[in-house]
């Protein structure tokens, strides 16, 4: 079987290539915004900015579709709604920079925020919020459904939910559960 690059590496090399890296990165687009007083530029900055959330979600897509290929005949939920949910979460990732850019822009030109704006984005965030719950919920229950072997309730996951809340977590967590199912599936 042929595993993606990111699966093979090490968890601490994954860190550094998925969250680290584009954190410093976005940490000098921070800097740079709060340099220039562009309204045209803030979008494009921020648009940058969501760009680099891309590695961690491509990498959550490889590891459930490597889970999938692993996962037993307990394991009953559909790989389409991970990936609707996926989409959304990502759509919400630049939903939110760009009503970040908004505010910026309000904030050096002046002027009145939006209603309707605020409106929008907070039902976009709220569906988000469900998005994300349940991708994490996915997630959870494929992992402990493979390394269980039987039916994994709701009881059983809520533990491994908690740490989806931050993606450094949620990166070492996953990563080293699936270096097992890899060294398991190799003996």
């Amino acid at each position: 079987m042929n595993t993606n690059y990111l699966l093979r590496q090490s968890t601490t090399r994954n860190f550094i290539i998925i969250l680290l890296i584009p954190f410093i990165i976005q940490f000098s687009l921070i800097n740079l915004v709060q340099s220039v007083s562009d309204e045209r530029l803030y979008y494009l900055i921020f648009a940058l900015f969501g760009l680099l959330f891309l590695p961690y979600f491509y990498w959550l897509n490889i590891v459930v579709n490597f889970l999938i290929n692993h996962s037993n005949k307990y394991f009953k939920l559909k790989l389409n709604n991970f990936k609707v949910s996926l989409m959304i979460n990502i759509i919400v990732v630049f939903n939110f920079l760009f009503f970040a850019a908004y505010s910026f822009s309000l904030v050096f030109k002046g002027g009145e925020p939006s209603d309707d704006i605020f409106l929008c984005v907070g039902l976009i965030q709220f569906i988000g919020v469900l998005s994300f719950s349940y991708t994490s919920y996915f997630i959870s229950k494929l992992i402990l459904t493979i390394e269980l072997r039987r039916n994994v309730y709701f009881i059983d996951i809520v533990g491994n939910l908690a740490t989806f809340i931050f993606p450094p977590i949620a990166l070492c967590t996953i990563h080293k559960k699936i270096k097992r199912i890899q060294l398991n599936s190799n003996q």
